[in-house]
C-alpha cells in the first residue's frame, strides 16, 4: 500500500517539481474483526477530495490523522474474507463502498465524520483493505471494477443532488458548474431522467468533452463572465436545478441563472468571495438552497443499479498501474479534467 513517508522527496510531473509525501509499504496481511471485511482492490479512483483531505481540508475527530494512513475513498474489488458475525456481505462479493462508512441511510449526521475512508479509516490504494462492511455495496452483474470505482465520491454526490434533493423530472434544466466527476455524473443522470443539461467551463476542449457526452447547452464563463445572465436567455428563463460544484464564489452567478423556484445544491466548498453573495437573488426568484456531503450507502445502491440498467459507463480520463500512483496523484493537481483517474492493482 501507499502510506505518507516521514520525508519528502522531489518528484518531476509533466514540466513541474513536487514534493512528493507518499511512499510504498508492505504491511502484514490483516484480519478482519466483527464489523469489517478484508479486500483485493482491482481498481481505485483518485478524488480532488483526496487531495483535500492531504492539505488538511478535512476535519479529522477527535485529532490529527495517522501518519501511516492509507489515502483514498474510491475504489472497488472483492471481498477476500469477513469478520465474525457478518451475513450481509460474503467472501467472493463484488463490492464497491461509500467513504462515510456509518452512513447507511437516513439523513446526513456529523457523527459521519469519525468513520471516513481514506481519511479517519484506512482507504483504497492498497493491494489488499480492510474495510467496515457498513459501508460496501455489492455490484450488480457484469459491472466492470473500473466503472464501480469512480462512484464513492463524485457519482454518489451527483445522484444526492439530482434525484433525493432536486428530485429532478424530464421538464427540468439542469445547471452543473465545471467539468470534473460530479459534473460529468450530473450530465450522465440528467440526461437519463430526460433533462436538458448546461454546462460552464474555461475550457472549449473540456465543453466539448461534456456535449459529447449529452450536455445540450454550454458556456465558457472565461469568455463570459456574466455567464449566470447567459444562461437564463439561452434557457428561456433560467436553470430549474443548478448543481453549485465551485462554492459561494460563483453563487450570485448561479442564482443569475436559475429560473424562478430553482433548486440549487451547494456542493463546492472553495473559498468565499471578497464580497458575500447577495442573497436578494433567493429571495426575488424564491430560490431554495441545501448543501450536501456526497451520500449513504443506499444511495449508491440506487445509483448501482441506475447505471446498470439505463447502461450508463462513468467517464474515465485514465487508468495508470499500481507502480504510478504516486505520479498520477500529483498529476490531476494540475487542473481539473473530465473523468476520472484510476489505479490499476
Amino acid at each position: 500500500c501507499l502510506v505518507p513517508r516521514g520525508r519528502t522527496s522531489v518528484l518531476q510531473v509533466g514540466c513541474e517539481k513536487v514534493f512528493v509525501t507518499l511512499e510504498l509499504v508492505v504491511r502484514p496481511m490483516p484480519v478482519p474483526g466483527p464489523g469489517e471485511a478484508l479486500g483485493r482492490v482491482r481498481y481505485a479512483g483518485i478524488a480532488a477530495r483526496d487531495q483535500g483531505i492531504v492539505m488538511q481540508l478535512f476535519p479529522v475527530p477527535p485529532g490529527p490523522r495517522p501518519a501511516t494512513r492509507i489515502p483514498l475513498s474510491e475504489g472497488a474489488g472483492d471481498v477476500l474474507a469477513v469478520g465474525p458475525g457478518e451475513t450481509r456481505i460474503r467472501p467472493g462479493a463484488r463490492v464497491t463502498g461509500v467513504h462515510w462508512a456509518r452512513w447507511v441511510s437516513g439523513p446526513w449526521s456529523p457523527d459521519n465524520y469519525a468513520a471516513d475512508v481514506g481519511n479517519t479509516l484506512d482507504g483504497w490504494l492498497g493491494e489488499h483493505v480492510l474495510l467496515p462492511t457498513s459501508c460496501l455495496a455489492t455490484l450488480p452483474d457484469g459491472m466492470p471494477y473500473e466503472h464501480a470505482a469512480t462512484l464513492a465520491g463524485s457519482g454518489v454526490t451527483a445522484w444526492h443532488a439530482l434525484h433525493e434533493v432536486a428530485r429532478v423530472r424530464s421538464d427540468d434544466t439542469v445547471l452543473t458548474l465545471g467539468t470534473g466527476g460530479v459534473s460529468s455524473f450530473g450530465v450522465l443522470l440528467a440526461k437519463a431522467a430526460g433533462a436538458r443539461v448546461v454546462v460552464t467551463s474555461s475550457s472549449d476542449a473540456k465543453l466539448a468533452a461534456l456535449r459529447a457526452l449529452g450536455a445540450d447547452l454550454t458556456v465558457n464563463y472565461r469568455d463570459d463572465p456574466a455567464w449566470g445572465r447567459t444562461v437564463a436567455e439561452l434557457t428561456g428563463g433560467g436553470a430549474t436545478v443548478v448543481l453549485e460544484n465551485v462554492g459561494p464564489g460563483t453563487l450570485d452567478q448561479s442564482m443569475a441563472a436559475s429560473a424562478v423556484n430553482a433548486r440549487i445544491v451547494m456542493i463546492g466548498t472553495g473559498r468565499p468571495p471578497p464580497n458575500p453573495p447577495n442573497l436578494y437573488g433567493m429571495y426575488a426568484k424564491n430560490l431554495s438552497l441545501k448543501a450536501i456531503s456526497a451520500g449513504s450507502r443506499s444511495m449508491l445502491e440506487s445509483l448501482l443499479l441506475a447505471l446498470h440498467r439505463n447502461r450508463l459507463a462513468p467517464v474515465i480520463a485514465g487508468t495508470v498501474p499500481f507502480g504510478e500512483a504516486v505520479q498520477a496523484w500529483y498529476a490531476i493537481r494540475r487542473g481539473e479534467q473530465p473523468g476520472k483517474s484510476l489505479v490499476r492493482m
